[in-house]
C-alpha cells in the first residue's frame, strides 16, 4: 500500500506546484455581504438539495478532491492520494493525515463511510444524491485514513462523483434526526464555521483561523474574508435597492433589463459601484418550461410541440432581454461541444401550433373561447418563483389566449415552489436546466426509474426506454470521441419528444459590486461560477478609505 501511494504522491506534488491561483499577498480581514434569493430549507445540502444550501455548506464542508479552476483537473483536498484500478471499478482514497474538522477532531475513513451510509439510507431525504451515486456499489474502510469504493457498473464520471463527496463528521451528524436536526446546524472541515443563524433573515460564516487546509497550494490567497454574511431577500427588485444603498456588497443580475437600464446614475457613473461581465467555460444552463407529463393535458407530444411553437422567444430576447441572451435549441448549451448541430430552436409559428392542436383533437371551442376536448378544458397553471418573470409570462399568456388556451400564472416564494415541484403538485413550471462541461447522468432528470419518485429531478415524469438505454451507454463510454455522438443522439430524441419548451440561455454571469474589493486577474476564472469566484477576492482597506472620501466629496472614484 505504501509503494502504491508513493507514486501517486509524486504525481500529486507535480500538480500541486502549479495550482496556486489566488494572490499570496492578499490580506485577511473584512467582510462581504451577499444576498440569498430566499432562505435555505436546510443548511445540510444533502437533505436540502438546492443551490443556496450548497453555496453555504461548500464553505463549511469539504470534498475528497478539489478541481483546478483553470484546467478542471483533480487536485488533492481531504484525500491527498487516490488510485483507480485497471478495470475502473475500484477507487481508493488516502486521507491527508493533517485533515481536521473545525472542532479539532481528525477526519478519518469512518467519517467518509458514515457520509456514504447517510446518503444511501432510504429513510433520509437524499434521493437525488442516491441517484447520483447509483453507479457506486459499496464503501469500505481499509484503515483509519484509507477508504475504498467499488463501482456497481462503469461510469466515466465515477471518479468525479466520488471526488465531490462532501464529508460529514460522524460524531456530529450521528446525533439527531438526519432529516430535521441540522436545518440550522453545520460542522465541517472547511475554511469557514457557522456563526450566527437567524431563521429566514441571515446566515453568517466566520473564517476558521485554525483551518487545516490553509496551506494547500490551491488555497493560498483564497478565503480572505473574516466574515461572509448571507442576507435573505426574496424580491430581486428589493434586493437591488438594498444593494444600491450599501447594505449588500455584491449583486448578481438575473434580469437583462436591470443590467442594461438600471446600472447608471451616481454610484455607477462615479465608479462607486463597478460592473463585471464574466464569460466562463462553464455551460450556464438554459431557461425553459417543464410540462408535467403526468397530467392528461400534456401527454400528447403534438400538444407539447404546439405550446413550444407558441413560445415567442425571439420577441422576448429582443424586446424584454435587450439581446443579452441566446435562443436555446435543445437540452444542452449552444456552446457545448456535445450539443447536436441538427437541433434548431422551435420557431414561433401560431399557424403550425393550430395545425398540431387540430391533429390532437383540440377542435372544439367553448363559450368562453377556450378549447375543449372530451370535456377537458385547455387550461393549466404555470408555477414560477421569480416575480420578474411576469414580463414575459404575460406575453406568453396572451399568445396562448389567442389560440384558445388559458394560462394561469402562479408566482410563489422559492421554498413553496420547491416543495410543490418535489410533490409534483404543478401543471407546468419555469425552470433552469443546469449545464455541464461533460454532460452525463441523463437518467437523473430524464430516466424512467426516476419519473415516479417524489423529490427526484425528473420533474416532467418523462419516460422513454430508448433514452434510458442510451443514457446508460453514455455513462459507460470513457472515450470522449465516442461519447459525443451518443449524447447528440439522446438530445435529438428528447428534443423530438418535447417534454420541455426551451427558451434562452446566458453565457457566464453579470455582477456589480461596491468598489472596495480587489481580486487576482479579471476577478473570475474559466471554471468558477460567481459564488466561487469571490472566494479569491479580498477586502481592500485602502480602496475603501478612498471610496468613502470620494463619496463624501461627490467625486469620481479612482483607485490611484
Amino acid at each position: 500500500m505504501a509503494q502504491l501511494f508513493l507514486v501517486l504522491a509524486l504525481i500529486s506534488s507535480i500538480a500541486e506546484a502549479a495550482i496556486t491561483q489566488g494572490n499570496p499577498k492578499a490580506p485577511k480581514g473584512g467582510s462581504i455581504t451577499i444576498a440569498l434569493p430566499g432562505y435555505p430549507k436546510s443548511l445540510l445540502s444533502y437533505t436540502a438539495n438546492e443551490q443556496m444550501s450548497q453555496t453555504i455548506s461548500s464553505l463549511v464542508l469539504e470534498s475528497l478532491l478539489d478541481m483546478d479552476v483553470k484546467t478542471y483537473d483533480f487536485i488533492p483536498l481531504l484525500a491527498s492520494e487516490w488510485k483507480i484500478s485497471p478495470d475502473k471499478k475500484i477507487f481508493t482514497f488516502k486521507l491527508n493525515p493533517n485533515a481536521r474538522f473545525s472542532d479539532g477532531t481528525k477526519v478519518t475513513a469512518e467519517d467518509i463511510k458514515f457520509t456514504w451510509d447517510a446518503i444511501m439510507n432510504p429513510k433520509h431525504k437524499t434521493a437525488p444524491f442516491r441517484s447520483v451515486f447509483a453507479s457506486i456499489e459499496s464503501c469500505q474502510v481499509l484503515d483509519e485514513t484509507t477508504v475504498q469504493f467499488r463501482a456497481k457498473y462503469l461510469h466515466f464520471k465515477n471518479l468525479e462523483k466520488l471526488a465531490g463527496l462532501t464529508v460529514l463528521p460522524r460524531h456530529f451528524f450521528s446525533k439527531g434526526d438526519f432529516n430535521k436536526s441540522f436545518n440550522s446546524k453545520l460542522l465541517g472541515s472547511g475554511p469557514y464555521v457557522l456563526g450566527e443563524v437567524k431563521q429566514g433573515e441571515r446566515i453568517i460564516l466566520t473564517r476558521n483561523p485554525n483551518w487545516w487546509g490553509a496551506g494547500l497550494p490551491q488555497n493560498v490567497g483564497k478565503y480572505n474574508f473574516d466574515k461572509i454574511v448571507y442576507k435573505s431577500t426574496n424580491d430581486p427588485n428589493v434586493q437591488f435597492e438594498v444593494f444600491k444603498r450599501g447594505d449588500l456588497d455584491v449583486y448578481a443580475f438575473y434580469s437583462a433589463k436591470m443590467w442594461t437600464t438600471q446600472t447608471s446614475g451616481r454610484p455607477f457613473d462615479k465608479n462607486y459601484i463597478a460592473k463585471l461581465r464574466a464569460e466562463t467555460s462553464i455551460p450556464s444552463g438554459m431557461q425553459g418550461f417543464f410540462w408535467n407529463l403526468r397530467r392528461p393535458l400534456f401527454k400528447d407530444r403534438r400538444v407539447r410541440l404546439a405550446l413550444s411553437h407558441l413560445t415567442n422567444r425571439e420577441r422576448w430576447v429582443k424586446d424584454l432581454f435587450y439581446n443579452n441572451y441566446q435562443i436555446s435549441a435543445g437540452i444542452l448549451n449552444l456552446n457545448s461541444e456535445y450539443r447536436s448541430p441538427q437541433i434548431k430552436p422551435v420557431p414561433y409559428d401560431p399557424k403550425k401550433a393550430r395545425q398540431l392542436l387540430n391533429e390532437a383533437g383540440w377542435t372544439e371551442v367553448g363559450k368562453d373561447g377556450i378549447l375543449v376536448k372530451d370535456g377537458l378544458r385547455f387550461e393549466f397553471e404555470l408555477l414560477e418563483d421569480n416575480p420578474m418573470s411576469s414580463r414575459y409570462l404575460t406575453l406568453y399568456q396572451e399568445d396562448l389566449k389567442n389560440m384558445g388556451i388559458k394560462l394561469n400564472i402562479r408566482v410563489v416564494d422559492w421554498a413553496t415552489a420547491l416543495k410543490l415541484s418535489d410533490d409534483r403538485q404543478f401543471d407546468a413550471k419555469s425552470i433552469k436546466l443546469t449545464g455541464s462541461i461533460h454532460p452525463s447522468d441523463f437518467r437523473q432528470i430524464w430516466g424512467s426509474e426516476e419519473a415516479d419518485i417524489k423529490g427526484s429531478t425528473n420533474y416532467t415524469g418523462y419516460k422513454n426506454p430508448d433514452v434510458d438505454t442510451l443514457a446508460q451507454k453514455i455513462d459507460e463510454t470513457f472515450d470522449k470521441a465516442l461519447r459525443i455522438p451518443l449524447v447528440r443522439k439522446l438530445e435529438e430524441m428528447i428534443h423530438h419528444d418535447q417534454p420541455i419548451a426551451m427558451a434562452w440561455e446566458l453565457v457566464g454571469y453579470r455582477l456589480a459590486y461596491w468598489n472596495k474589493f480587489s481580486f487576482p486577474g479579471k476577478g473570475f476564472f474559466p471554471y468558477t461560477e460567481w459564488e466561487q469566484a469571490i472566494h479569491y477576492w479580498w477586502w481592500d482597506k485602502e480602496k475603501e478609505e478612498k471610496l468613502k472620501k470620494a463619496m463624501a466629496g461627490d467625486l469620481a472614484f479612482t483607485k490611484n
